[in-house]
């Protein structure tokens, strides 16, 4: 990881040119290295088809260049023009309710329609050939916020098209989509629909049009897929015209963005980048954004950018304030989990447009207010302390696999809402991360070799080769933990012939024999504490019981297991656990397997990091209270704010040799 650098994005398409110059020195007075332009400046660069208007993106470049910033170019494609609109009004993308998403906002087309996507390969041919060679440019953000699902037909063919490069042909569909169900069988492509969208009614049990499942869970396949492909279009656009010095990424949406395989897309470009808005979130858990954070840098297991960090108040319609306090504290959060550069949105308040409240550094007047302040003495602080974490990495002895399949698979078919896949993920990783555990968010096929504990909450899709891999980890020494609702289904969302967990029942040690779906806020106690609105009897198959249940239909029956494979372990937790009982699990499992733990306070927040010869512990208070935190024995030297006491949404910084280093052992004897 580099040294942790400030950024804005500014749009100065948006503004008069006379104020350019003023907002630049502005910028470059208050610490800012990086600005991102361009992205939604269509209609600018080409306002008619094939007539480019490149010199004034050409001037703002060089007015930012000459105040020493470095300038990352959006290409414009999220927000096509009016004029290509009424030349092609077939781009507009149709809902599932088949109604037709107008112009007028953002995000109107489908990535599948010949014509926006030459548009797209115009313009952006256009800006590469004007600034692929160009030392002032460091990098391109492919887009914006690449998202939404097109039922058009020209997805319905490009579906059909995609099923058949998929499969060999309709009959082996049938097979593995089981379309013998209410005589679903298909005898040519051009038969197989596009699911219906909508979401059973409140309080039903069912929609009056599920799809098929197999159907359903292709149908995300492809639209993920669809997405990259038009991405893939720009980045191949781009990496034949341009220096490989300028780096090419897209600027992705956190871990809860739940329509594109994140992990595919990764593939696709150098860098990962992510938008970071954690008032968004009305529950407040600072762990949400802490979890994104994790996740987007373990897409490349990777330094990340943050290229839209809230700066501010925002909202559309409706408004909702962070604390003046958290806009350091969050840029701190994010820096703490691998970004480099963190870039606010946006660099003053739209006059016009929805986000007239989505508000910047400076107010929509332009003056410099405290939020500028508050960035400035921000930079002078990372100009200080930054270049300690240049070379750190995350120190992480736990891993919790996030599979983008099994969570396209309980969107077909949610049932509980308590299984939710989001939200199993983050109840998981906040109890691990409670402790101060470093925590790395992997893929289902990553290395887990060198992790002491691998969770995998919601592995609802599984297969033979990935309870392997996990079997591998296991023998090898590991201890797995997996949830309620594991191996359900199979690459195809059909239901495997064998007992659940599928493929995992035997490393598991346990069978699933039945389950109870409730209420989420039904709850049934355990020994060490509770479960709700799902819960599983298991019998155990060579397993033995860590806890039990202690009352309800299953009652004295084992509620979480654990069976010795190798020279590791599978813990089977049988239903959904609150807070304090994952906790209670956490805490038990990472003293056996000796994982040093933190007594953490509510809101505060500890990030181990390490680099050559010295470990590293920032420390965040998300919270309005001062806090305090033993740190255990050990030497820290604090190179920010003062060890272990935290004022209100204050920030440490602390480091230490390891016990590894000469000095450290040096140390060691001394003592």
């Amino acid at each position: 990881m580099n040294a942790p650098r400030l950024g804005v994005a500014y749009y100065p398409e948006q503004w008069p040119r006379d104020r350019w110059e003023t907002d630049a020195a502005l910028m470059a007075a208050a610490g800012i290295a990086v600005v991102r332009i361009a992205e939604f400046a269509w209609s600018r660069l080409e306002p008619s088809e094939g007539a480019f208007e490149l010199d004034w993106l050409d001037e703002a470049i060089g007015v930012l260049a000459d105040n020493g910033h470095e300038v990352i170019l959006g290409t414009p494609t999220a927000a096509p023009p009016a004029w290509l609109i009424e030349q092609h009004p077939e781009i507009l993308p149709v809902r599932a309710d088949g109604r037709v998403h107008r112009f007028g906002h953002r995000r109107h087309y489908c990535p599948n329609q010949p014509a926006m996507r030459d548009a797209a390969a115009r313009i952006v041919t256009a800006m590469a050939d004007r600034f692929g060679a160009d030392d002032r440019v460091v990098a391109w953000q492919i887009d914006n916020e690449l998202g939404g699902r097109c039922y058009c037909d020209t997805c319905r063919a490009a579906f059909q098209t995609w099923l058949a490069d998929r499969y060999e042909s309709p009959a082996v569909l049938n097979d593995v989509w089981g379309t013998a169900f209410w005589s679903q069988e298909y005898t040519a492509w051009t038969q197989v629909p596009l699911p219906d969208g909508d979401p059973p009614p409140p309080g039903s049990l069912f929609g009056r049009n599920a799809p098929n499942p197999g159907l359903a869970l292709d149908f995300r396949r492809f639209t993920s897929d669809s997405h990259i492909g038009f991405l893939r279009r720009q980045v191949e656009i781009l990496r034949a015209a341009c220096d490989p010095r300028q780096r090419i990424t897209h600027n992705l949406m956190g871990f809860r963005f739940s329509e594109i395989d994140y992990y595919a897309l990764a593939a696709e470009i150098d860098l990962v980048s992510w938008d970071n808005y954690p008032v968004l979130d009305a529950s407040g858990r600072k762990t949400n954004p802490a979890l994104s954070a994790d996740a987007m840098r373990g897409l490349k297991d990777a330094p990340v950018w943050v290229l839209e960090q809230q700066a501010g108040p925002l909202g559309w319609e409706l408004v909702r304030s962070p604390r003046r306090e958290e806009l350091r504290t969050l840029t701190w959060q994010a820096i703490a989990h691998g970004a480099e550069l963190v870039a606010y949105f946006r660099w003053r308040t739209a006059r016009f447009g929805t986000e007239q409240h989505w508000h910047g550094i400076l107010d929509a007047n332009g003056l410099v207010g405290h939020r500028y302040e508050d960035l400035s003495a921000l930079a002078a602080e990372l100009a200080e302390v930054g270049p300690r974490l240049h070379g750190v990495r995350q120190r992480s002895a736990v891993a919790i696999v996030s599979d983008y399949e099994s969570r396209f698979a309980l969107q077909v078919q949610p049932t509980n809402p308590s299984l939710g896949y989001e939200e199993s993920v983050h109840a998981h990783y906040a109890a691990l991360r409670s402790f101060g555990l470093g925590v790395d968010v992997v893929a289902p096929d990553a290395d887990l070799s060198g992790y002491r504990l691998v969770v995998a909450p919601a592995l609802y899709v599984m297969d033979e080769s990935r309870a392997a891999a996990f079997a591998a980890y296991v023998s090898g020494g590991g201890m797995l933990v997996l949830a309620p609702r594991t191996g359900v289904k199979d690459r195809c969302n059909a239901v495997p012939e064998r007992p659940f967990p599928a493929w995992l029942d035997e490393l598991a040690g346990v069978e699933v024999t039945s389950f109870m779906s409730v209420d989420p806020g039904e709850e049934v106690p355990i020994d060490t504490g509770t479960f709700h609105g799902w819960y599983e009897e298991i019998a155990l198959r060579g397993a033995t019981a860590l806890a039990s249940y202690a009352d309800g239909p299953f009652r004295g029956g084992a509620a979480i297991a654990e069976c010795a494979t190798g020279d590791g372990a599978t813990v089977y937790v049988a239903g959904v656990a609150d807070d304090p009982t994952l906790r209670e699990l956490y805490q038990s499992l990472a003293e056996r397997i000796e994982l040093p733990l933190l007594a953490l306070p509510a809101g505060v927040e500890a990030v181990p990091l390490a680099k050559d010869g010295e470990e590293l512990l920032v420390l965040l208070n998300h919270s309005d209270q001062a806090q305090h935190v033993d740190l255990g024995p050990g030497r820290w030297q604090a190179y920010l704010g003062e060890g272990g006491e935290l004022p209100p949404f204050g920030v440490t910084l602390l480091g230490r040799e390891t016990a590894t280093s000469p000095a450290a052992a040096l140390a060691d004897a001394d003592r």
